[in-house]
């Protein structure tokens, strides 16, 4: 069996069991007393260098409410809940936290004007580091579905690679395997990923992240670009 089909009888199994859960975690949220607030201009990576490799810029956090952002909802620094400032039917993302994993949940309006689960991201940890990412939109209103999965190699603490797998729309649109290969001088890293043509791509240039925020206040819904598969 293929990776891609594994993983996606996994993930779906999960989805369907949670697509009708926004009520309930939207109470279990509005009970938890939030210890602190901000605000980004996007949501925030869901693991170390998410944002770098889907080629989107990464978040500005802003201590003070900014009308079009995303609002964050921290319970003992801990990110649980993050929605659209001006309207949280455009956009309510929900974490969830335990040894093994952590769960992000995007729920947005629907065409029928219900909160539908639109997005389900599952990162699998080993040994406090990220091992796998499971990345899966269902695109209701227009009949499509992505699956993105991510693994992860290391050198000791560093990500050394970053392999991706996955389907574009339809499960019969399998994607090209895409590999994302690190490399460190000091505090710095580059990233390069290589395209479906063979091609070296520089896509990322700056800051190594450490793995102590591997835990942390991570949660961004992957963007659908095209040219970063």
């Amino acid at each position: 069996m293929s990776i891609v089909k594994s993983e996606y009888e996994n993930i779906i199994g999960l989805f369907e069991s949670e697509k009708n859960s926004f009520e309930t975690r939207k109470t279990t949220v509005d009970n938890i007393p939030i210890t602190s607030k901000n605000w980004s201009s996007s949501y925030l990576d869901f693991f170390n260098y998410d944002s770098a490799i889907n080629q989107l810029k990464e978040a500005v956090i802003f201590k003070e409410e900014t009308k079009i952002s995303i609002k964050n909802y921290y319970f003992e620094n801990q990110l649980i809940f993050s929605c659209n400032n001006e309207n949280e039917k455009w956009g309510s993302l929900f974490l969830e936290y335990n040894d093994r994993n952590k769960k992000s949940f995007l729920f947005v309006e629907n065409d029928d004007e219900e909160m539908a689960l639109q997005q389900l991201r599952v990162a699998y940890f080993h040994n406090n580091r990220y091992d796998k990412v499971l990345s899966y939109i269902n695109d209701g209103d227009n009949h499509e579905e992505f699956l993105f999965i991510d693994q992860f190699e290391y050198d000791n603490a560093d990500i050394t690679k970053i392999v991706r797998y996955g389907f574009w729309e339809e499960k019969s649109n399998i994607l090209p395997i895409r590999e994302f290969e690190f490399s460190y001088i000091g505090a710095k890293v580059k990233i390069v990923a290589t395209n479906q043509s063979g091609k070296k791509i520089l896509v990322y240039n700056g800051k190594k992240i450490s793995n102590d925020s591997l835990c942390q206040d991570s949660c961004h819904p992957l963007n659908l670009n095209r040219e970063s598969l």
